[in-house]
């Protein structure tokens, strides 16, 4: 499965069967989220009928944006991760992709479809595009394909082993080598049979500049709509919230804010390995880093910001 990854430097691993290292996080206290611990309980089953909505909906869209322009449809078992309000990027598996030998991924291959809200200065616009692998002469090329069919950027693909069983779409944001420079980027793509294959963006800095395209414009609103209901639900326990990170795949959700009171992060976690609950995650001064990140006096810990591939 694609876990999302905590780490902290006090943080234990346990591994699930055939997969990556996934961190326990060792300051992590479970909540008691009855009725009789606050006035109003934390709402977990509206949470997940909220998630299901959105998955629903954002599932139809992407759908009908493959088909629309001639992709097929895509695998419902997408990844989006939302670590700020209008930073989004949904990336899905391109319907029989998991089925392709590496011969036939070669000869060149639309793997994914992505929407990417990003931010100012980043290497390409926000807006919907197509992963596509092929090989040439001996090199594995990304390209990154607008849904007109034109490349509006390309560079060596990152292609290894597969690491795990599963046929999981991913992304990442964090720094990497890109030129002989280290970056800001997003890192995305796909676990196959075949092979892992991936490629790296550069991001920007500014503010986020969302994409005009209306279908990007309906899973932007049906995330906010997602986020006002994760609002709802953690309101019950913090006096002053910041923004909700979200991030949801087919089996797993995890949402997480900043309680600045406690110098905490109160988190909802649900994987194929963990029922849902709710968390605090205690740290030292939290200050502004990275998106999705927090550092204390024992270090940086970066919150869900990688959904790896992991069996």
């Amino acid at each position: 499965m694609g876990s999302f990854q905590a780490f902290t430097s006090g943080a234990e691993t346990t591994r699930l069967e055939g997969g990556e290292p996934i961190p326990t996080i060792l300051n992590a206290e479970h909540f008691d989220v009855s009725l009789q611990s606050r006035q109003v309980a934390f709402d977990a089953t509206a949470l997940e009928r909220a998630n299901a909505r959105f998955r629903e909906e954002v599932t139809a869209i992407l759908n009908r944006v493959a088909r629309t322009h001639g992709l097929g449809g895509v695998e419902p078992n997408w990844v989006m991760v939302s670590p700020l309000g209008a930073m989004i990027s949904p990336v899905a598996l391109l319907q029989g992709r998991s089925e392709m030998t590496r011969e036939e991924l070669a000869k060149g291959q639309d793997l994914a479809l992505v929407d990417f809200s990003l931010p100012e200065g980043s290497e390409v616009p926000s807006g919907f595009y197509v992963l596509h692998v092929r090989q040439e002469n001996g090199r594995w090329i990304a390209a990154l394909r607008d849904l007109q069919g034109k490349v509006v950027l390309q560079r060596e693909a990152e292609v290894g082993p597969p690491a795990s069983r599963s046929q999981w779409p991913g992304r990442q944001t964090g720094i990497y080598s890109l030129g002989g420079q280290n970056v800001y980027g997003v890192r995305f793509g796909t676990e196959l049979p075949a092979g892992s294959f991936h490629m790296v963006v550069r991001l920007g800095r500014g503010q986020i500049v969302p994409a005009q395209d209306p279908d990007a414009r309906a899973i932007t609103a049906a995330l906010e709509a997602f986020r006002r209901e994760a609002r709802a639900a953690f309101a019950a326990w913090l006096k002053e919230q910041r923004d909700v990170f979200i991030a949801s795949r087919s089996d797993a959700l995890v949402m997480a804010v900043l309680d600045p009171e406690s110098k905490s992060l109160v988190s909802y976690l649900r994987t194929a390995c963990q029922s849902g609950g709710l968390y605090r995650i205690r740290a030292g001064a939290v200050d502004s880093v990275l998106p999705g990140a927090a550092r204390s006096s024992e270090g940086t810990f970066r919150l869900f910001e990688q959904w790896q591939s992991v069996s």
